[in-house]
């Protein structure tokens, strides 16, 4: 069996959308779990009437991302654990593909092709990877789909939107950081898992459609200090010591460029929020270094290897 976690806030709109289109999978065997984060749009209601096989958990406020699919995590019971966006529909293969890249015990989680939901000839997100100067990126978004990922491999990691995750590596790696109120959690725990020796599998048979920003409201002040914030902690984290180094005068470049671009091509109150995540991310190094040490001795795969899939 899947067990389907879905985050969900204010999402009642999108909802008819993903769960029909779950319920006209070709594999049949998964239980799907609603996380809600306390929604004021009838989501819980809309749900009980028209999908009562739906188990829904229920937040008295918005725990974000990270909180709200551990909790879902860790009431399930399934061997695999699927993370899903509210926001999302999924190709009635899905499911029997995502499983299909679960190919051996090493596998710690399976990307899929997410496309954009309604020009569904470009792709949104064909895995997540990290730049070698420190910056994660959704590979192929906004880019017209000509076959270009539809190549099976193994990549740095999935995007949490839709991603498959064998349950046992929550045990042995922890659970999502909930620190990361939302935003690049995934990334991290993509990272954590490489450095403990799991990889992650992209099948690009395995298609799903995103309505990105659709949940979120876009790119906004928020999500821009949220990103700036988590990371910093990202990078402290899981980099082990001598890359960390290496990259920092990288890390600190792109940062100054980034917070410049912000200032001259967007807005005074963007370039304020990046850099109030910033400081609030370091702010939070005393917390993320104590984590850092479990993770760097836990890790057990070579430098050369990580710089190897940071591209």
């Amino acid at each position: 069996m899947i067990s389907i976690i879905i985050p969900n806030f204010n999402g009642k709109d999108h909802l008819k959308d993903c769960f029909d289109s779950l319920y006209k999978q070709s594999y049949k065997d998964f239980e799907i779990f609603l996380v809600d984060n306390n929604s004021t749009d009838d989501s819980i209601r809309f749900t009980e009437k028209n999908y009562p096989e739906v188990k829904i958990i229920r937040f008295n406020y918005n725990s974000g991302f990270a909180i709200a699919v551990n909790q879902g995590i860790k009431v399930s019971s399934s061997e695999f654990v699927l993370l899903l966006n509210n926001d999302t529909e999924c190709d009635v293969n899905f499911l029997r593909e995502m499983l299909n890249g679960m190919t051996d015990k090493e596998t710690g989680s399976v990307a899929c092709k997410m496309l954009n939901y309604t020009n569904r000839d470009i792709i949104d997100d064909a895995g997540d990877f990290v730049k070698a100067k420190g910056s994660p990126y959704a590979r192929g978004y906004g880019v017209q789909d000509i076959g270009q990922f539809d190549k099976d491999e193994y990549i740095f990691g999935a995007c949490a939107g839709a991603a498959l995750y064998r349950r046992e590596i929550f045990d042995i790696l922890g659970y999502f950081d909930e620190d990361f109120f939302a935003y690049y959690e995934d990334v991290d725990f993509s990272f954590r898992m490489q450095l403990f020796g799991y990889k992650c599998f992209y099948n690009p048979k395995a298609i799903c459609y995103h309505k990105r920003g659709a949940t979120t409201g876009g790119k906004s002040e928020f999500q821009t200090m949220l990103c700036e914030q988590n990371l910093v902690q990202l990078r402290l984290k899981n980099y082990p010591a001598g890359m960390y180094l290496k990259c920092l005068p990288y890390f600190t470049a792109v940062r100054v460029k980034r917070y410049y671009l912000f200032l001259t091509k967007h807005s005074f109150s963007l370039f304020a929020a990046a850099t109030k995540g910033y400081f609030r991310g370091l702010m939070k190094i005393p917390k993320a270094y104590k984590k850092r040490k479990f993770i760097q001795k836990s890790k057990i795969v070579p430098d050369e290897y990580l710089e190897s899939i940071l591209k």
